[in-house]
Order: C-alpha cells, then sequence, then structure tokens
C-alpha cells in the first residue's frame, strides 16, 4: 500500500488473494481516516466496498491466526493513531467479537472487509460458506453472500508446443486469441488420431529422457553404487502405460493411496500383456511430518526390486518438473479427500495436452468430469475414513478393467475410444479452464462492480459513506423494536398447487423506520423430511399499505412447484444492493417457518 502511494497510484479496487494480504485494509482505514477525515467505522465501509477477497483455503488449519498479545505488540501503535479501542480492532478479525481470548483471524478480517468474496471452484463455495456460516448465522449455509469462480490454467503457457503446432494446422488462424469460441475447439475432431497419438508418444518419449536424467543426476549426487546409477538410466519404458501424480505432499491429498494393496498394485503394473507405470513428484512442508513420511514409503517403494522400473519418484519438484509430467503422462491421477481442495489446477494442465485424468470429484474435476473424457474415483459425497479403502479398491478396479485395457486396445495400432476420451478432454477442457476465462469473470462479477462502487462512494468526499453511516446508527437503534405484528398463513391444506396465486403477507411494526429502510424478502421451498426448507427461493416483498403502526409487505405468487411446500419471512435493514455484498453479522430478523 504504501509503495503504490509513493508511486503516485491510487487504485479503486484492491483483491486480497487470501487472508494473508488482509492488514492492506488497515493502511486503507488509515488513509481514508487521514486524508478524507472519516470516523474509522465510515472508513471500513469506504474500504470495504473497493476489497475483492478470495479464499483458498478449505481446512481451518490453512488460516493465519495470531494471538491477542502479538497483535497489541504491532498494532497497539496503530490504534493510538487512528483514535480506535484495540478492541475495537480485534473485533474486526473475531468470529465471536465478545471473546477477549479468541484469537485474530486473518480471514475473518479480509471477510468482514470485503463487499465481494469468492471461492476458486462451485464445490469449493459450498465447502467454504460451511467454514464462514457462522459469520451470518442467521442465514442458510446457502446464502452466506460467497460466490464462486472456478480457477484455470494459462493455456498459451502450459500448452507443449508440439500439439500448438498441430492445431496451427487443424484449429482456426488466431486460435490463440479466440481462445473462448467454443467453435474453434470442435475441430479438434477432425485431428486424425493417428497424428495425434504421434505428437503425444513425442512427449512420452522426451518425458522418460528427462526422467532418466534427473535420477541418474540423483544416484550420482548420492554417490549411489554404479549398479543403482546403471538402473537409473533404465527406468521407465515409451512404451507402456504411464500414470502421472505431482503435486504437494499435503495429507489431504493422499499420496500413498495407490500404494494401500502393494500386491494387487503389483499384478497392475507387472501385466505381461499390458504393463503400467507410475512417475510421482512432490514436496512436503518442511513441518509436515506425515507427508514426508508419505514420500519416504514412496521412495522405498520405488526400490523394490520388482517394482524399480515401473515406480519412480522425482525429486525436486519444481514447475519444470510439473510441466514435463503433465506433457507425457497418459493418465493423471488426483485423490484428496473430498472438500478438501479448493480448486486444484494440475489436472487442467494435463488435460488440455491430451491426458486424461482419474479424479475424485473434488475441486475443478466436481464440475468438469461428465465432459472431460475421464474416470471419477467414488461419488458426490462427503469424506469419511472409510472411504480410504473404498477408493483405492476403485482405483484399481478402473485401472484393471477399463482404463488400462482401453489404452492397450489396438486393433489397428489406434486405441480409438482412447483418443475419442482424448478429443473429448481436449474440447471441452481447454476453452473452459483457460485462466483467461477466469479473468474475465473476475473483470465483470467483481473488479467492475467494485469499481463502479468505488467511484459511487468517494463522490463528494465520501458523503455517501457519512450518511450511510448515520443511517445504520439509526438502524441499529431502534432494530430492537423491529417486529413481524402479522406474517401470512400457512399454505393452504399443508400444499400448494402449481399455476395457482397465493397471498402472501406480513405486517411489521418498524418502529419510526420507512418502508424503504427494510427489505423483506418471502423465502419459499420444498419441505423435506425433517421438516425444513430444501430447494428455497427468495422474492423480495414490496410494501403494500400503512396499518396503524405497522407497514403490510405482500406479493401474490405463483409457484412453479407442487407438493408440500412452506414458506419463512424475514426482514433486513436495505444496507447492501446485492445479497453477495451482504455485511458479516448483518441484522436480520425472521417470522415463524410456515
Amino acid at each position: 500500500m504504501r509503495a503504490l502511494h509513493a508511486m503516485g497510484l491510487r487504485p479503486t479496487v484492491f483483491h486480497m488473494n487470501e487472508g494473508h494480504s488482509a492488514f492492506l485494509v488497515l493502511e486503507q482505514v488509515r488513509h481514508l481516516m487521514s486524508d478524507h477525515k472519516l470516523s474509522f467505522e465510515e472508513a471500513v465501509e469506504a474500504a470495504r466496498v473497493s476489497n475483492v477477497f478470495t479464499t483458498h483455503t478449505p481446512v481451518p488449519a490453512g488460516i493465519d491466526l495470531f494471538d491477542p498479545g502479538l497483535m497489541y505488540h504491532y498494532f497497539s501503535e496503530y490504534c493510538s493513531e487512528v483514535h480506535i479501542d484495540f478492541q475495537q480492532l480485534m473485533a474486526l478479525g473475531r468470529r465471536n467479537v465478545y471473546d477477549r481470548a479468541e484469537r485474530f483471524s486473518m480471514a475473518v478480517l479480509a471477510l468482514n472487509t470485503s463487499a465481494y468474496r469468492n471461492a476458486v471452484s462451485r464445490l469449493h463455495r459450498q465447502v467454504s460458506q460451511e467454514m464462514f456460516h457462522d459469520l451470518w448465522p442467521q442465514l442458510p449455509v446457502w446464502e452466506v453472500p460467497i460466490t464462486s469462480i472456478t480457477n484455470g490454467v494459462h493455456v498459451p503457457s502450459w500448452l507443449n508446443g508440439e500439439l500448438a503446432a498441430l492445431y496451427d494446422q487443424y484449429l482456426e488462424p488466431g486460435w490463440r486469441e479466440r481462445f473462448n469460441d467454443l467453435g474453434i475447439w470442435e475441430d479438434i475432431k477432425d485431428i486424425p488420431d493417428e497424428e495425434l497419438l504421434e505428437v503425444h508418444r513425442r512427449r512420452k518419449r522426451r518425458l522418460i529422457a528427462f526422467v532418466r536424467a534427473r535420477q541418474s543426476q540423483s544416484a550420482l549426487r548420492r554417490q549411489a553404487s554404479a549398479a543403482d546409477v546403471r538402473r537409473a538410466g533404465e527406468v521407465l519404458d515409451p512404451n507402456v502405460f504411464t500414470i502421472g501424480f505431482a503435486r504437494r505432499f499435503a495429507t489431504y491429498k493422499r499420496a500413498t493411496l495407490l500404494f494401500r494393496d502393494v500386491e494387487r498394485l503389483k499384478r497392475i503394473l507387472l501385466h505381461k500383456e499390458m504393463p503400467v507405470q507410475v512417475v510421482i513428484a512432490g514436496k512436503a512442508h518442511p513441518k509436515d511430518q506425515p507427508g514426508k513420511s508419505y514420500i519416504r514409503e514412496v521412495v522405498q517403494l520405488s526400490r523394490d526390486p520388482d517394482l524399480w522400473k515401473h515406480v519412480v519418484f522425482v525429486e525436486d519438484y519444481d514447475m519444470k518438473v510439473g510441466r514435463e509430467l503433465v506433457h507425457g503422462v497418459d493418465l493423471w491421477l488426483n485423490n484428496p479427500r473430498r472438500g478438501e481442495e479448493a480448486c486444484g489446477t494440475s489436472g487442467m494442465k494435463a488435460a488440455i495436452n491430451g491426458v486424461l485424468n482419474l479424479s475424485i470429484l473434488d475441486g475443478w474435476f466436481d464440475e468438469a468430469y461428465e465432459r472431460s473424457g475421464g474416470w471419477a474415483i467414488g461419488e458426490r459425497e462427503p469424506y469419511a475414513e472409510d472411504q480410504d479403502a473404498l477408493h483405492a479398491t476403485a482405483i484399481y478396479y478402473l485401472l484393471e478393467n477399463e482404463i488400462v485395457p482401453m489404452f492397450y486396445a489396438r486393433g489397428d495400432q489406434t486405441p480409438r475410444e482412447w483418443m475419442r476420451r482424448v478429443k473429448q478432454s481436449l474440447m471441452y477442457i481447454s476453452p473452459q479452464f483457460d485462466c483467461r476465462r477466469m479473468v474475465r469473470e473476475y473483470m465483470t462479477q467483481l473488479y467492475e462492480p467494485a469499481h463502479s462502487h468505488h467511484i459511487r462512494v468517494a463522490e463528494n468526499n465520501y458523503e455517501g459513506v457519512r450518511a450511510r453511516a448515520r443511517w445504520t446508527a439509526q438502524i441499529r437503534e431502534v432494530w430492537d423494536r423491529v417486529r413481524f405484528v402479522e406474517a401470512g398463513g400457512p399454505p393452504p391444506a399443508g400444499s400448494v398447487t402449481s399455476g395457482k396465486p397465493l397471498a402472501v403477507r406480513a405486517a411489521i411494526d418498524l418502529a419510526g423506520l420507512k418502508p424503504d429502510d427494510v427489505r423483506v424478502e418471502l423465502v419459499l421451498g420444498r419441505i423435506d423430511s425433517d421438516g425444513h426448507l430444501a430447494d428455497t427461493e427468495v422474492m423480495l416483498l414490496p410494501a403494500m399499505e400503512q396499518q396503524g403502526s405497522a407497514v403490510v409487505f405482500g406479493k401474490d405468487i405463483v409457484p412453479e412447484r407442487t407438493g408440500r411446500l412452506g414458506y419463512a419471512l424475514r426482514v433486513s435493514p436495505n444496507h447492501f444492493e446485492d445479497p453477495l455484498m451482504r455485511p458479516c453479522a448483518s441484522l436480520l430478523k425472521w417470522s415463524p417457518v410456515a
């Protein structure tokens, strides 16, 4: 922030990519207070509308938490400068603002001070909504205001050069720039299977040469025996079906799942007619002891006398190693615990190079699987420990009965069904999971709205923010007295007929507020077996008339579904333009569920 100011730059939008950078908000607030004479609360609101927060971490252990004493050491001077109590600052980073022992969370700070928040895949959005539900405790989980923009990879950077040259022959000119024109990618169907297969074979031979050179260098570095050095230069076979696995060795990624039943795996790898080989690369965090033990286990297995040529662990995992693997293997394996992979991008990099995916339905693959040409491990259900054995068995079964036989089915020297799937992967994944699509979505869904919001808020020296602060204080002063006087009765006979109008009315004592000061909403849905509303939708109810001290809000609705429907009514201050901008701990009152 200070570097930007020193260069005379005044951005209108700030994107916090994970909570680590969230202290930038405190610098925003300091500048707004000193330059525009805003109060602390006004400055926080003015900063909030400019901020976009992307959460990546689906597990609490990955979120920065700081002890109150540490925060006081570094921020007591800041609090004095902006004339606030230290507890006011701590409240911005606490789930429970009244718990003075609670540590300061960078993710909570970011959520409190951003009007725009997103996860990095559709499934991760649901996971994030569960994780941070307690910041909006009165909302149903599905309404927690976190949207999603699925990550992507930069296709021009990760696409191997030989495949790009093939595209130059068969795709329309300008395909690199017109990446989002889905019609262009349909031309992949016209590429002869033999040419596409030969391109992949060349990359596979290159991968194997690369791995052999790395293994030989590693053996020489550790002063291995002459026999070990010789074997290092003989690992892998360019004609054998090759599985790739390369990523951080975090425990949730279950790097050793493939090796759960070593004897069964040996039968797959050492099959006489249809052999298989596995190339693995990755690093563990220095303090992640279980992750490091996973690596040790894989390395020891790679030294098994039967498997040394079929299982290879490549040391010093980096972008170069990852690039060679996603270009040259035949199948990309990904088997995290479902719900803990926020998005994952290695499988995208493999898919745009014609490598099929075998993956858990997690992160990006949960929304790509049906059209990816690949295979799913398990179902769309929450992870439980007993799934480890089931998922390992599923991997073995798919390899034995479907994947490996399909790869080796070469009546005319070309595996036709395999190549059909490869083309399907290339046609669908390449445009849909290109990061330029992702950037366009960030621009249209988050950056441009945040920019427009900032411009409006900054008009007339932030007069709108000052007025909003006065209005918010008035709302909070009377909110305890706002109440439902009467809420529309239950649907007739406990069910609603499709196409038949239903009159919904709510009389609310606004305690002196104007109808425009509040949003009154109908939440309509199916009543599930537990008596809760499911498959719900939200409708805004307009003000209809004044009845004494109460205002009647209502609407005649025509349900599109039949069955046992129910609804609830709620009222909240009208302090956001879009439900996704709803502030943390925003005021809300519900009527009883009808």
